[in-house]
């Protein structure tokens, strides 16, 4: 056993609290790998975890950190063996197993996937579950028969954010050249001009006028990365055919709708669930962010210690771009 320092929410009446606590590390169960953490991120349900009311944490006390990469220590399955840089994100990882918000962490082997070539540990986590869920969003709006134009209509909101700025950068290196990526900081708008967005919009702009039923067909394709009225303004304005990536509620998690797009204009509405997304297509999304999804500009990445960590997820202010956890 090894000694190791641990972040842990603990809740007191209403509030969460992060501290340090040493630990040791366990004995394997069956199939299990130990892994030397060596980067982790934030996402926005890791934030999420430190409100009580948010359902994210099932139990307290429990170490959150959705995300890990790292180096594999001892391995109960034959295919990860020590030494090995494996990395995860996803599954139960920090909601009902502690995550990777500690030194050392004990995951499941069909959790776990070695690092792909052309990627460092610390890139996955630039990625992590923000990036993985902008590719499959992508790999599914690459798939319509409109994208064959470059020049099609595509809407990302919530730009600023983790998926969207990805969603936004790789769209433009592919060649996209009709982005709009809507902000709620018109200050942020030479850096979305910089990740590629041809056109950026003050996010309120879209729910600015009455929701109809249908609207002026506006954009072909969308990812949209915040939910509620957003989302709802949005889909009277998808063009004949078009599709709709959802796979955020940050604007909220109700949609007052209407049959009319998708019975009038056969658009799709596609959800996207990144944390249960099936092992056997994960391996192809990784090579993909290794390869043609690797942006050539990367969103803004805030670095943050791992000692720092607890004082980091204390505060509400919202960041620009990922924030990698260095161990």
């Amino acid at each position: 056993m090894v000694a190791y320092q641990a972040l842990v929410l603990e809740q007191t009446d209403t509030t969460v609290s992060a501290t340090y606590q040493t630990k040791l590390t366990p004995d394997l169960a069956k199939d299990g790998v130990l892994v030397k953490v060596a980067y982790s991120d934030i996402n926005y349900k890791d934030r999420l975890a430190m409100n009580p009311k948010s359902g994210v944490l099932r139990h307290y006390p429990m170490t959150p950190g959705v995300d890990f990469a790292g180096e594999v220590v001892e391995s109960d399955n034959p295919f990860f063996e020590a030494g090995d840089q494996v990395l995860c994100t996803g599954y139960e990882t920090g909601i009902t197993i502690a995550g990777g918000y500690a030194e050392y962490v004990k995951v499941p082997s069909e959790w776990l996937f070695k690092l792909p070539e052309n990627l460092s540990l610390a890139e996955t986590m630039q990625f992590g579950t923000a990036g993985f869920t902008a590719a499959i969003a992508l790999s599914k709006l690459l798939r319509q028969a409109f994208t064959a134009d470059h020049d099609t209509p595509l809407l990302i909101t919530g730009a600023t954010g983790g998926v969207g700025s990805f969603a936004l950068t790789i769209l433009a290196q592919l060649g996209f050249t009709n982005l709009t990526a809507t902000t709620r900081d018109l200050q942020q708008t030479d850096y979305l001009l910089h990740l590629g967005a041809t056109h950026v919009i003050n996010t309120a702009d879209l729910t600015a006028g009455p929701l109809k039923a249908l609207s002026h067909q506006t954009f072909t394709g969308v990812i949209d990365t915040l939910g509620g009225p957003v989302l709802a303004h949005i889909l009277p304005q998808v063009c004949a055919g078009g599709f709709v990536a959802t796979c955020g509620n940050a604007a909220g998690a109700t949609l007052e709708t209407t049959v009319m797009p998708f019975i009038l204009r056969g658009i799709t509405l596609a959800g996207i669930d990144s944390v249960y997304y099936p092992r056997k297509d994960r391996k192809e999304l990784w090579q993909l962010l290794a390869t043609t999804f690797k942006p050539e500009i990367w969103p803004t990445v805030n670095l943050v210690a791992f000692s720092d960590l607890a004082r980091e997820l204390s505060q509400k202010t919202h960041k620009t771009g990922r924030v990698l956890v260095a161990f």
